[in-house]
């Protein structure tokens, strides 16, 4: 080989060596001496890749793009709808029916990996839902589908093993309090097999014999659970089980423990509880979302502790929803939420709204990658809310759509703002 060749053979070589180690290079030169010290858990930040903004005030608004469609983020197509009113087996006779679609990841509709066995929960009272009188008396309630979601089974209350239609779980006897799934979180297929269903309660005062209420004019007090569902070998029905309810000291949270989020961690049968909390008649209590852990399938639970950043630094919540997803395509685990500079009076303020990664190993937010979605607007009400959201996720590209239909006091905006982002 004479000397040019090989010199041309040796700038090759060196440039390929270059080439393959530059990623490498490039990604230790951006990152700070802090940074350097701590897990590489933190691969990519969230990013609003599209958006539809859409205000309560009309004149702020133009032509509306209507949110995205694609079959890929569509998580069970065409459920038949459950109807808004029904008769009910019990002396009342009839009551009000409220459930989810199969959009949304979080609309309480579960589907068995590789089977054509679905399963959809709805929630019932024969009052007003979401108000002091109608939400105590909250009834979960399910149907089945084999084939995918064509068809459904009938309603039937949810009901634990070892329990009859009028005590259908731990702490509840229809007629007087009930227990209820929510609209805003995914349910989980655990790592046994089992299907885990985020719950709350709306407990019973037996000295009072009333709703149990510990801090006057605090609206509603909720404990926190998860529901355990097991298919029968058909796919035929479900068999109920349920560990028990979590409380929160009233002097840390004065409505208790509400619309939990739960995720699996990388521990098999280890489970994180994130549950909205609220200062709502204590304004000097720090407003924090907590976390509550389970080393036996959601069985039991830890002390519920406040939701921090991974190096234990604390962040404000208001008395609003929260949602932990792991995402299908990267296995990487997600919070999306409401997050405020200073300590919120209760619900308020519900902005900006958020998305950040959860390190699940040592649980908390990896403050690097919070991003914000959206937030209030000049000409916005100081009130306003970016909460009640739900979520789509695809199938195909690692990309969510967080849909959220703005309200001001009474007024919600005619059409829902969405988000797509890239995870």
């Amino acid at each position: 080989m004479n000397c040019k060749i090989q010199e041309k053979f040796k700038l090759k070589y060196a440039l390929m060596v270059i080439v393959a180690l530059l990623p490498n290079i490039m990604f230790s030169a951006c990152k700070s001496s802090e940074e350097i010290n701590e897990p590489d858990v933190l691969l990519s930040v969230p990013k609003v890749i599209d958006k539809q903004i859409w205000f309560v005030n009309d004149e702020y608004n133009t032509d509306y793009r209507s949110i995205p469609s694609e079959p890929d983020f569509i998580y069970c197509a065409d459920i038949p709808a459950i109807p808004r009113v029904q008769t009910v087996p019990f002396p009342w006779e009839k009551e009000n029916f409220y459930s989810g679609s199969g959009n949304y990841i979080t609309g309480n509709v579960f589907v068995e990996p590789d089977k054509p066995w679905v399963l959809q929960l709805a929630i019932s009272t024969p009052g007003k839902g979401d108000t002091s009188t109608g939400s105590p008396q909250y009834k979960t309630w399910y149907r089945i589908s084999k084939d995918g979601g064509n068809t459904f089974s009938e309603l039937k209350l949810v009901v634990v093993k070892g329990y009859d239609t009028m005590h259908p779980i731990e702490g509840v006897e229809l007629g007087r309090n009930g227990y209820n799934v929510d609209f805003t979180r995914p349910i989980v297929k655990a790592s046994n097999g089992e299907i885990m269903v985020p719950l709350g309660l709306h407990p019973w005062d037996d000295e009072k014999q009333k709703i149990y209420l510990p801090v006057e004019n605090a609206y509603l007090f909720g404990d926190a659970g998860v529901l355990v569902g097991k298919w029968l070998p058909d796919g035929s029905d479900i068999v109920w089980d349920f560990g028990g309810w979590l409380r929160i000291d009233y002097n840390k949270s004065t409505r208790g423990l509400s619309e939990p989020t739960i995720v699996e961690t990388q521990e098999p049968g280890k489970f994180a509880m994130v549950t909205r909390c609220s200062n709502l008649g204590r304004p000097e209590l720090p407003g924090y979302a907590r976390v509550s852990f389970s080393n036996d399938y959601c069985r039991t639970w830890s002390e519920p502790k406040p939701l921090t950043y991974t190096n234990g630094e604390n962040f404000f919540v208001p008395t609003a929803h929260s949602t932990l997803f792991k995402s299908r395509k990267s296995g990487r685990v997600y919070w999306v939420g409401n997050m405020t500079k200073t300590n919120p009076n209760a619900s308020h303020p519900r902005y900006p709204l958020v998305i950040a990664e959860i390190d699940v190993e040592n649980f908390g937010l990896i403050k690097e990658s919070v991003v914000m979605i959206d937030t209030r607007h000049e000409h916005e009400d100081i009130k306003v809310q970016l909460s009640n959201f739900s979520i789509m996720e695809s199938v195909e590209k690692d990309e969510v759509i967080i849909v959220c239909k703005r309200l001001e006091g009474r007024n919600s905006a005619s059409h829902s703002s969405w988000y797509r982002i890239k995870l």
